[in-house]
């Protein structure tokens, strides 16, 4: 079955979203071996991985954005790239855009960390790249496909907001919800960047002691890392295996992962689809290919519930206040 939405451009009939999911991902699949190639120049133990927007984010996005087409879309497909340092995330930025050829083209950049256009209201930091495809098949010039880099400290963060979204049925990702919530992380974020010696976000550009005072204050009205530290899934280690397409399958109300291989990317897409259609908004599904288990859960562990890393930084600044 062929998935359509006709949000976005009303001029512009049904758009085929499982088409245009199949061209991101044909997309990303060039983005790869260039990412990987770059990525571990800078760092030998940097994480990249491939990601394909959901179908109901692609829905969901097109709804709060009118204007929006699905064909326009830059994030429906990507990779991401975790690397430990800002200095690295500046290197691989600056590699990246020195190689471009004719069938790699980046189209715009978003830097989220200093300017153009700097941190987001909501806390979110990061580089982003848009490339355009123009490699060997015609049909599918002019998709766009879209690079996240980030710093293991940035991911942390990005990490929790989408543990507490997908567990707690929060929409912080979209900077909607409690404003407790939502001041928490940015507060942590702004605490992030004067870490990395990086420009805090407008709306807590304050000292470092102040925002941790504050931070103290939030965890205690919220108890937001004892409910991060109760969102635990489990899955079953698949070890050395082969095939790296994997549908995960996360139950919220039973905090558990079900972890499927494909040894085809074509019967992975399927499975997603059909598990798309059943509508239980209690389950997650992710379509998402890695060269390793390990590597998977590295660049993904949002879908783990794997917060350490940003609760032993949040504990750490509260430690100081």
């Amino acid at each position: 079955m062929t998935n359509t939405a006709e949000c976005g451009n009303p001029t512009a009939g049904p758009l085929p979203v499982s088409r245009t999911r199949a061209t991101a991902s044909l997309h990303t699949h060039y983005r790869k071996p260039l990412l990987y190639k770059n990525a571990l120049a800078v760092n030998p133990a940097a994480i990249v991985a491939r990601r394909l927007k959901r179908l109901p984010t692609i829905i969901d996005k097109l709804k709060r954005h009118p204007n929006m087409n699905v064909t326009t879309m830059h994030d429906l497909g990507g990779c991401r790239v975790i690397l430990e340092t800002v200095a690295e995330v500046d290197a691989l930025v600056e590699r990246l855009q020195g190689a471009r050829r004719a069938q790699n083209v980046i189209t715009r950049s978003y830097d989220y960390l200093r300017r153009h256009p700097g941190p987001q209201d909501s806390g979110y930091r990061g580089v982003h790249l848009v490339y355009e495809y123009r490699a060997t098949k015609p049909d599918f010039w002019g998709s766009a496909v879209e690079v996240q880099i980030r710093t293991g400290l940035q991911h942390a963060w990005a990490t929790a907001v989408e543990t507490l979204d997908l567990f707690g049925g929060t929409r912080l990702k979209y900077g909607t919800g409690d404003e407790d919530l939502k001041r928490f992380f940015l507060v942590v974020s702004s605490l992030m960047a004067v870490d990395e010696g990086l420009p805090q976000p407008q709306a807590a550009a304050t000292s470092p002691g102040a925002l941790r005072g504050e931070l103290r204050s939030l965890e205690k009205e919220l108890g937001l890392l004892s409910r991060l530290s109760g969102y635990v899934a489990l899955v079953e280690q698949f070890g050395s295996d082969k095939r790296t397409t994997f549908l995960m399958q996360l139950n919220r109300t039973e905090q558990t992962l079900y972890l499927e291989l494909f040894s085809n990317a074509a019967s992975a897409e399927a499975k997603l689809e059909e598990v798309e259609n059943q509508g239980d908004d209690n389950i997650d599904a992710v379509l998402v290919a890695s060269s390793k288990v390990g590597m998977l859960k590295s660049a993904y562990p949002n879908y783990f519930a794997n917060t350490s890393a940003f609760s032993a930084f949040v504990q750490s600044q509260i430690d100081q206040a």
